[in-house]
């Protein structure tokens, strides 16, 4: 991929941006009041609200329909390709995690402003993000901005259920979309304030964990409530979970993660002195840190607990369910063979519910050089941080295809905000959305542009 003007500042387009800043708050605002909870998902409802969108700005958007209204869309703005180029490609999800309502200071489906702040399931993960992609791709056009490669913009349906009605099927059923030059995606937050500290500090993940989501299944004797015994398959999986939940994950500090706490230090959030190449000190930033250990360890997470029938009967059977987090290089056998050990219940059963390999995009890559150049330009000494995403995203299939993929959602949170993602109260603000639609639209401009 051509790098133009990555050592420079680009011309500035002339663009309202109290304009864009207002006309993403409106295209937000009625994303987020369209319910694309997964399950079931129901797509169908947010892509066609999407291709509205494209059609007034002239593109046609095509449709891709994996039944059961999971649709997924992508449109395209045309580049010369006289280099043979292969397209950028601008991904999102349509869908959205469930909601505990009653945990809610807002409607999460009424696409609340207040304040200048959006608050709404899908604000960050990834409705927004999807709207910034969309503005920079309509003002592309609307600007007569040359472009030496295509551009495709895709809302996939199914990301936040393994992706096996959206990414997964389209690589299956409609590879093309797969040939691609590099991915921009989520995966990474810019934080204003990390860790207690201000500052400019742009995440962009270059690989991710893996998932693997497992089901434990404690067997037992069923009985009265009134005859206690010692084969209570609710007590032996309570004794299993706590078990695995004692065990401290050993940290091991992978190239993209070095990166990360490399950066930390240069921005003064550890000691210029600290060596997070030494065990024994990586172990202790874990065990200070979520964000760290997260970083760092494998991770394992109780998410959901249920058996029994009735208050006075003991269950034979009770089951859990755990997602587990890789990093990439672990593998995934003897990872399950330790926690077997840790268990160490035959009446436990585990059972694999879904798994990825982990895979590593190339640390350095021209896209990550027009992000770079990107923050260097644009932001009052803002720095790039590369890192590992915690969480999976849509980008593990272009990497399994060998396509540089990268996580940027070039916003500046706080800490508490990101804590929205898949939580309570998921919220951004509309100097964010004008935020990063204009960093976004720098970075395509970079990486599609005409030199």
């Amino acid at each position: 991929m051509a790098v133009p003007g990555s050592d420079e500042k680009l011309p500035d387009l002339p663009v309202d941006w109290d304009e864009i800043e207002h006309e993403a708050t409106d295209l937000l605002q009625t994303y987020l009041r369209i319910d694309t909870t997964n399950p079931p998902g129901g797509e169908e409802a947010g892509a066609q609200f999407l291709a509205e969108v494209l059609r007034r700005d002239g593109f046609e958007p095509t449709f891709y329909d994996a039944g059961n209204d999971r649709v997924s869309l992508s449109a395209r703005l045309p580049g010369t390709n006289t280099s043979g180029s292969l397209p950028l490609v601008l991904l999102s999800h349509i869908d959205v995690v469930p909601v505990e309502r009653d945990y809610w200071s807002v409607d999460p489906y009424a696409g609340t402003l207040r304040d200048g702040v959006l608050w709404g399931r899908g604000a960050l993960d990834m409705k927004g993000m999807a709207v910034m992609e969309l503005l920079a791709f309509a003002l592309l056009k609307r600007h007569r901005v040359p472009l030496q490669r295509d551009l495709l913009f895709l809302a996939v349906a199914d990301e936040e259920a393994a992706s096996k009605s959206g990414m997964s099927w389209l690589a299956k059923h409609h590879p093309e979309l797969l040939r691609a030059d590099a991915v921009i995606n989520e995966g990474a937050f810019g934080f204003g304030e990390l860790m207690g500290h201000r500052g400019l500090i742009f995440g962009v993940s270059t690989s991710e964990k893996a998932p693997l989501w497992l089901r434990l299944t404690a067997t037992g004797r069923p009985g009265h409530g009134s005859i206690p015994h010692g084969q209570n398959a609710a007590v032996r999986l309570i004794e299993a979970l706590a078990r695995v939940a004692a065990v401290e994950q050993t940290a091991t500090l992978c190239p993209e993660t070095r990166l990360t706490l490399e950066t930390l230090k240069r921005e003064g959030l550890f000691p210029a002195d600290l060596d997070v190449t030494d065990p024994e000190v990586l172990q202790g930033l874990a065990s200070a840190s979520d964000l760290v250990r997260a970083l760092v360890c494998n991770s394992v997470s109780l998410t959901s607990i249920g058996g029994g029938s009735k208050i006075n009967v003991i269950p034979a059977k009770t089951e859990a369910t755990l997602d587990c987090r890789l990093l990439p290089g672990q593998d995934v056998d003897t990872f399950l063979g330790d926690l077997r050990a840790v268990i160490d219940d035959e009446h436990v059963e585990i059972s694999v519910v879904h798994q990825d390999v982990p895979l590593v995009s190339q640390i350095r890559s021209d896209i990550l050089e027009h992000v770079e150049a990107t923050i260097r330009h644009e932001t009052a000494g803002g720095v790039v941080m590369p890192m590992i995403s915690p969480g999976f995203t849509d980008s593990r299939i272009y990497r399994a295809h060998g396509v540089p993929s990268i996580g940027y959602t070039p916003v500046l949170l706080t800490t508490e905000e990101a804590g929205g993602v898949h939580g309570h109260d998921e919220r951004i603000s509309t100097a964010n959305l004008r935020l990063g639609t204009q960093l976004l639209l720098d970075t395509v401009r970079r990486a599609a542009g005409v030199p």
